[in-house]
């Protein structure tokens, strides 16, 4: 069964600072929050940290903090599930710094051109197919 399946709450892509905060505040590890919803959060951390089941994860452009457990663990992505009440508000694409907006903005600009060319090149091949049946 995927994560999706399992989801309760609709998750929206962000690039926001985060920091995995535990053992009583002594350990801070940044990290990147790359979705977020209001029961989770799908976050980057350096590979080379340890971070623990459990941990405070803050998120400092928004003024949220929340508990949170992990789900699931690939090389430096993690995947957390919220365990408080309090649910941070949806990431908004006008919280985000210029940069960041820019940025989003020109990578759907390359996705787009991409799937424009998979397109042509579906085409293409569908007429090299078409072409040899007939030859044949």
């Amino acid at each position: 069964m995927s994560t999706a399946e399992n989801r309760l709450s609709n998750r929206t892509r962000s690039f926001l600072k985060g920091e995995i905060i535990h053992s009583n505040g002594n350990s801070r590890t940044d990290c990147t929050i790359r979705d977020l919803s209001a029961g989770g959060a799908r976050i980057e951390a350096p590979s080379s940290v340890t971070v623990p089941e459990f941990f405070e994860l803050e998120i400092p452009l928004r003024n949220v903090r929340q508990r949170a457990r992990i789900v699931w663990r690939h090389s430096a992505e993690i995947g957390v599930s919220f365990q408080n009440q309090h649910q941070p508000p949806s990431p908004s694409l006008e919280d985000t710094p210029l940069e960041i907006k820019m940025r989003m903005m020109e990578l759907e600009l390359e996705t787009a051109r991409m799937r424009a060319q998979i397109v042509e090149l579906r085409a293409m091949l569908d007429g090299f197919i078409q072409d040899k049946k007939a030859v044949n």
